[in-house]
């Protein structure tokens, strides 16, 4: 009983879903806003489901002294400093909240440079495997050579000063026309993966959104 009933909710709201995506009618439109709604209202729920399981998970690596359990600590840390400070509450007789300096303290010094930091470190993962990727060592990684090198050349400044326009021009041609229809091919695989895994869900052929199976 409790999988039946979600598998049951969830064909039922798909099937809806689905026929309110292909029926004009105002009220299957009027279906598809009150739906929309209730998911609004759902989503609070999420995020403080989402925040239990965070804090039960980094709880558990504190309890067990697993490896860089100290990060766990950090977590909790910055997480209970950030709500506190970012609550509308009177504390000594200073009101808290998104608009108080302290928040946007910390938001712009210390949560802004951290996810800088991340991303910068995602520059040297993608190098690490541009270089991995790109060695000539087949026809296919040599055109993939060539082709990225076009690319990087005709994203600065110094191939405007090699070659002039041409380096613009040939990274502009790469990114309309072959690199446009690969990104096609792509999503249109992406769709259709969609698709057969939405109507997996929906038949409830793949339960493991359940934490389950059968």
């Amino acid at each position: 009983m409790k999988q039946q009933v979600p598998l049951v909710l969830c064909f039922l709201f798909g099937i809806v879903m689905i026929l309110t995506e292909f029926s004009p009618h105002a009220a299957s439109q009027a279906t598809y806003k009150e739906i929309a709604n209730w998911g609004r209202v759902i989503s609070p729920f999420v995020l403080a489901l989402a925040v239990i399981t965070l804090i039960q998970t980094h709880w558990a690596r504190i309890q067990r002294r697993t490896e860089h359990w100290q990060y766990s600590v950090v977590v909790f840390f910055g997480m209970i400093l950030m709500v506190v400070v970012g609550t509308p509450l009177v504390i000594v007789g200073s009101p808290f909240g998104p608009q108080h300096p302290a928040f946007q303290w910390l938001f712009n010094n210390v949560q802004v440079p951290m996810d800088a930091t991340m991303f910068s470190l995602l520059a040297f993962f993608i190098a690490s495997a541009a270089y991995r990727a790109f060695r000539a060592r087949t026809f296919e990684a040599t055109l993939l050579l060539v082709t990225a090198v076009i690319v990087m050349l005709g994203n600065v400044p110094i191939g405007d000063i090699i070659w002039g326009d041409t380096a613009s021009n040939a990274r502009q041609w790469i990114l309309d026309n072959p690199n446009l229809s690969a990104r096609r091919g792509i999503i249109l695989g992406i769709s259709l993966g969609a698709i057969s895994q939405s109507i997996r869900i929906i038949l409830g052929i793949e339960r493991s959104y359940l934490g389950g199976g059968d």
